[in-house]
């Protein structure tokens, strides 16, 4: 059985289409995930401790 080639051109154009939404979510999940740790490194708590005994 043979694929007409606009078929396979709409598989091939399909498949790289999926194949990029996938990664997309990755990278946007890996950054959502680094900025969460860097907020949680930051404390920001700590600097609220700071502010009140700077200000007395």
């Amino acid at each position: 059985m043979e694929v007409p080639m606009s078929e396979a051109v709409t598989i091939v154009v399909g498949s790289f289409v999926l194949v990029m939404a996938a990664v997309f979510v990755a990278a946007h999940y890996h950054r959502e995930q680094m900025r969460r740790r860097q907020l949680r490194e930051m404390d920001y708590r700590h600097y609220w401790r700071d502010w009140r005994s700077a200000s007395h």
